[in-house]
């Protein structure tokens, strides 16, 4: 059992590490199955199984353009292939897994931060 709800402390993305901003409210979708409990025509019921892509949604990263991260990212979504990911929730819960950059990226650039989800199969280690 997490010791405590909140933002993600960080999350690494292709090798680069990215602060998470405090007061984000991410969003977890594991991968895996959704079940439906469907009527036969006979009265009895039967289970229907969906394999579903898991999903990290509403993360703002913190984003320096010294560090050329909005390229950096850019360059990681264009990439045809899943990378790399790894989280460590602010209890220190750690999540990892192999997914690609999803949606739109939105920088802010008042608050110096990108939002971003992510699709793929991950897992909690």
């Amino acid at each position: 059992m997490s010791k405590a709800g909140g933002a993600l402390e960080s999350i690494v993305i292709n090798g680069r590490r990215f602060t998470c901003d405090s007061e984000d409210e991410p969003k977890f979708k594991m991968p895996g199955f959704e079940n439906e409990v469907v009527a036969n025509s006979d009265g009895t019921s039967r289970v229907k199984k969906t394999r579903v892509v898991g999903t990290i949604t509403d993360i703002n990263i913190v984003t320096d353009d010294s560090r050329g991260d909005q390229p950096f990212i850019e360059e990681a979504s264009a990439n045809l292939d899943f990378v790399p990911i790894s989280a460590t929730k602010i209890d220190g819960t750690l999540i990892s897994g192999n997914m690609q950059i999803t949606d739109e990226k939105v920088l802010d650039g008042k608050a110096n931060t990108m939002a971003i989800s992510l699709a793929g199969d991950w897992r909690y280690l």
